[in-house]
């Protein structure tokens, strides 16, 4: 996972190239700051960063999501159009990696804490966009929460209080490493 440093540069670096991201038609726009977890910028990624920078309560973010919510309001079709398209790409890759976990569980469970960042984009994009999961996307919860073991918190602890186990439950646990 990135450091707060990190995720403030690659936040602001994205917000410099909203809106021409938003008018272009590519999905998965080349970034111009590169982190741990994120190299192009992405709905998604923008949300999940400004999640973990109010979980790290660092100063300066307030004006930061002024400016992305002039962009989304300026563009709102735009946006929820990508937004809808994130959707389903970020769905797939989530998809087919539960499914690789249950092929492999030793190994992907190792991997849940990187991984599991798609789910909670999936959850972030469709709160903004005022949808509810899609079928789809229950199946793969209801599989997911047989697998799902203990209630730790996946990510750094100080991020917790930011991503409640109501709505992130995904984060709160770790894979079954048998099958």
């Amino acid at each position: 996972m990135n450091s707060h440093e990190q995720d403030k540069t690659f936040f602001e670096s994205s917000l410099q190239q909203l809106e021409a991201y938003l008018l272009s038609k590519e999905l998965y726009w080349p970034g111009s700051v590169r982190t741990t977890d994120f190299t192009q910028v992405t709905l998604g990624a923008m949300l999940l960063v400004r999640e973990r920078l109010k979980g790290w309560r660092r100063p300066g973010l307030t004006e930061l999501t002024m400016q992305m919510d002039a962009v989304r309001l300026k563009w709102r079709a735009a946006w929820d159009e990508k937004a809808r398209r994130e959707v389903r790409a970020r769905g797939e890759l989530w998809k087919n990696y539960l499914e690789e976990a249950r092929r492999h569980p030793g190994d992907m469970a190792r991997q849940y804490p990187y991984e599991v960042r798609l789910r909670a984009i999936l959850t972030l994009l469709l709160d903004d966009i005022r949808e509810t999961p899609a079928d789809w996307l229950v199946s793969l919860d209801a599989e997911l929460r047989r697998v799902l073991k203990g209630d730790a918190f996946v990510w750094d602890p100080s991020l917790a209080w930011n991503f409640p186990q109501e709505s992130f439950w995904f984060l709160y646990g770790t894979l079954t490493q048998e099958k």
